[in-house]
């Protein structure tokens, strides 16, 4: 169904529907996440569509409907948070919460990787006042690997990316937490090296 769904999109809409079906992924549209980002990828090697504009359509999408959730937390404040916390989305507030009192700005990064706490994460930083600045900062590359992953699987895999997302969805999460964890670590030896390098 998800992927008749998706098939009649871009058959419909081109790029633009590789662009709507990430930026409505935040407001509930019952696709997951993982599967309408390697649906891009997988458009790529089965049809006509170019693997660039696939990609920035649908990394696009997924920033700009960040960027949106962002700025009604901002507007609307712990009030939203409060109502949201009635919903689905309460495990995932709760948890991203906790992730950015223990990595500080990093849990940006880190909560494109945990589902749930992706759709959480840009409510409660906008509602937060976190500066938009640092935000996209630690959002837009986060999101961009997380997008470039799902795609890249989507093209690698096209017939068979229902099913390995099906069974290695876990797998994937915790390989690209790894991965964030990482260049976080890795950052850190940098900077620290670099610091006790100073005269």
């Amino acid at each position: 169904m998800e992927l008749d769904f998706l098939w009649e999109m871009a058959m419909e809409y081109g790029y633009l529907s590789m662009f709507l079906v990430n930026w409505l992924l935040l407001f509930g549209l019952p696709v997951p996440n993982e599967f309408a980002a390697a649906f891009s990828g997988v458009v790529t090697e089965t049809s006509d569509f170019k693997p660039l504009p696939a990609f920035l359509s649908a990394y696009s999408g997924l920033i700009t409907s960040n960027l949106f959730a962002y700025g009604i937390g901002w507007l609307f404040g712990n009030r939203l948070i409060e109502g949201l916390q009635r919903t689905l989305l309460q495990m995932g507030i709760e948890r991203f919460r906790q992730l950015l009192a223990e990595k500080g700005n990093w849990a940006i990064a880190f909560s494109f990787f945990l589902p749930g706490v992706r759709w959480a994460m840009p409510y409660v930083v906008g509602a937060g006042r976190f500066p938009l600045g640092r935000y996209l900062l630690f959002a837009m590359p986060a999101g961009f690997v997380w997008t470039f992953a799902y795609f890249s699987l989507g093209r690698s895999f096209p017939y068979a990316y229902e099913a390995i997302l099906g069974h290695l969805q876990w797998f994937l999460i915790t390989l690209s937490t790894i991965a964030v964890i990482g260049l976080v670590g890795y950052l850190a030896i940098v900077r620290k090296g670099g610091k006790g390098g100073q005269v």
